[in-house]
């Protein structure tokens, strides 16, 4: 039977507001997002039986409608009626629960790779319909590059970022989105400035760097802060939390001090049983 193998890519928000509380229980969003070169492996194959099969390489991963894979791929064939089976196999390499998006992105391959494979001939308007469904964050995967997203993160507009590096520290433990939300708390209103020209330079987009709920995760967890603290003394250009954390990300201007910088950072958390990884931004 066919098959076809896609990576599927991480992201960071490099600046996340929340705006307000909406009567529907979500929280709208100003957020930008950026892919980095950070992956995951799925492989999937068509079956001649009825079902869908997942196989995991990480122990904590779900293999059943808990996964956003699994939901994505049924969404699929409920909506293009298809009378075969699915296999998929997922190689992680994104951590789980770190505020990098990897379900999402997950889902948002699956649903692009069950068009390809089915040939179904979806549009990726049509594909980010059945994927916001899933996920908020699942639209933003079908989309090149970088965007500024508003609405849930479902209304996304493409911009233009300079290549950027970044290391980034996972110190081993997830945290619950729905956790962080229903912990942060929506201080008066505040002036939420244009973007405009702020995306033009690096020492600009470091200036915007902001995360509504670094306050509420880092309160609960102090790894926070001492993982921002390490990343500014190796050199960052600026420090944040991404999504609903853990993960901190530093930025860097090269290639060059990004690597100086991570062998630093490997060696001022030795024996934290942390992770820590140089990435890029996808252009």
């Amino acid at each position: 039977m066919e098959s076809l193998h896609l990576r599927s890519p991480a992201k960071i928000n490099l600046r996340l507001e929340i705006l307000r509380k909406r009567e529907d229980g979500y929280h709208e969003l100003r957020t930008i997002f950026q892919k980095i070169n950070l992956y995951d492996s799925l492989h999937f194959c068509l079956k001649r039986r009825r079902g869908i099969s997942i196989k995991v390489d990480h122990p904590s991963l779900p293999i059943d409608e808990k996964n956003l894979v699994y939901r994505a791929a049924q969404t699929f064939v409920r909506k293009t009626d298809y009378q075969g089976g699915i296999e998929i196999k997922i190689e992680k390499r994104i951590p789980l629960g770190a505020g990098l998006g990897g379900g999402s992105s997950n889902a948002a391959t699956t649903l692009m790779a069950l068009n390809q494979l089915l040939r179904r001939g979806l549009s990726d308007r049509e594909l980010m319909t059945l994927g916001l469904a899933i996920g908020a964050d699942v639209p933003f995967f079908f989309f090149g590059g970088s965007a500024i997203a508003t609405g849930i993160g479902e209304k996304l507009k493409k911009i233009e970022l300079p290549a950027l590096w970044y290391i980034l520290i996972y110190p081993g433990f997830e945290v619950s989105t729905r956790w962080a939300y229903q912990n942060f708390v929506l201080t008066k209103k505040r002036f939420h400035f244009k973007f405009h020209k702020l995306f033009n330079t690096p020492e600009n987009i470091s200036k915007i760097l902001l995360n509504d709920l670094e306050e509420v995760v880092s309160s609960e967890y102090p790894q926070i802060g001492l993982m921002k603290n390490i990343l500014s003394s190796c050199g960052a250009l600026g420090v944040l939390m991404t999504g609903s954390g853990p993960a901190v990300f530093g930025m860097f201007l090269t290639k060059e001090e990004a690597t100086k910088a991570y062998r630093k950072v490997k060696n001022e958390t030795a024996g934290k049983g942390w992770t820590v990884l140089k990435v890029h931004s996808i252009p």
